[in-house]
């Protein structure tokens, strides 16, 4: 059984919560377990032209909460899964805002060690599950 934290970003329970629903009965008749991690915060996608370290900080802390369930990262948003990929590839940087963003991560006893996947909905439906 395909098991993963899902991350529902902003958007969609507050304008799409359809998708959503659809998302979860279409992955329960599929056999995927979802697990709800209600920390999760925004991905920092709007952040991410205007206050960098903010959207680092944002975007990682959601990753960083998977990890600590042992979890890859199920994501519905397509600037959502753009938004944590680019925070994943940012992290493999050593950098002073990289260094800041653990050094606060840590003040919540969080760390991220990039040992988990991000996937979006789709690539989950024909690379985990199949088309059979």
């Amino acid at each position: 059984m395909n098991k993963y934290a899902i991350f529902l970003g902003c958007n969609i329970p507050a304008r799409v919560s359809q998708y959503e629903t659809a998302a979860r009965m279409v992955l329960k008749k599929l056999g995927v377990k979802l697990v709800d991690i209600r920390q999760f915060n925004c991905c920092g996608y709007p952040l991410r032209n205007s206050d960098s370290r903010a959207y680092l900080l944002s975007a990682v802390r959601n990753l960083a909460l998977a990890e600590e369930q042992n979890l890859d990262l199920l994501v519905l948003c397509q600037c959502c899964f753009g938004s944590l990929k680019k925070a994943a590839q940012l992290m493999t940087e050593n950098g002073a805002v990289q260094n800041e963003v653990r050094e606060i991560l840590s003040s919540e006893n969080l760390r991220y060690r990039g040992n988990i996947k991000i996937k979006h909905l789709l690539t989950v439906l024909h690379h985990d599950i199949g088309i059979e």
